[in-house]
């Protein structure tokens, strides 16, 4: 990007103003666009970002007063990845898009052992279902975008979702 804001002011020095280079640099990744959905929910819904940190490592303890806010942090962040409705419906077939053919019926089954089988709060539906997926998967997996990246020396390599989370904060 730094690159490309030279180019214009380059440009824009010797009287010629283009602006060729904006395509590919300002493009966010999705592991980027991920983060940015995470940063806007911490800022929207309020939740302290440290308890959020907490949850990402696995450590669902949450102090009593800070959890409604972590739930409807992870619906926001779900919501904004495109991965559930506000009616907290969960798209499978959003999260599945990525999944390699042939491991999409294990990834459908972990999917469906976390989600809600009872008429719930949506932000409830998102927090149960992020925190069974980050217990069952063994990190294998990334379908809520609210999760860690998986492991390096996991079994698998596969990642719908790959996020620092820890250093965009």
């Amino acid at each position: 990007m730094v690159r490309c804001l030279n180019y214009v002011l380059l440009s824009i020095w010797f009287g010629a103003i283009t602006i060729e280079c904006a395509s590919n640099e300002f493009r966010l990744s999705p592991e980027q666009l991920v983060v940015r959905y995470q940063l806007e929910c911490i800022e929207e819904t309020r939740v302290d970002p440290d308890v959020i940190l907490r949850v990402r490592k696995g450590s669902w303890i949450i102090p009593q007063d800070k959890v409604e806010l972590v739930k409807e942090w992870t619906l926001c962040v779900m919501m904004k990845a495109g991965l559930m409705t506000k009616e907290g419906v969960y798209l499978i077939d959003v999260a599945l898009q990525q999944v390699p053919h042939e491991e999409r019926r294990e990834v459908e089954d972990l999917i469906d052992k976390c989600l809600s089988q009872k008429a719930i709060p949506a932000r409830d539906i998102a927090f149960n279902f992020a925190k069974c997926y980050q217990k069952i998967s063994r990190g294998s997996y990334t379908v809520s975008a609210v999760l860690p990246p998986p492991r390096r020396n996991a079994e698998r390599r596969f990642n719908i979702v790959h996020t620092d989370f820890a250093s965009s904060i």
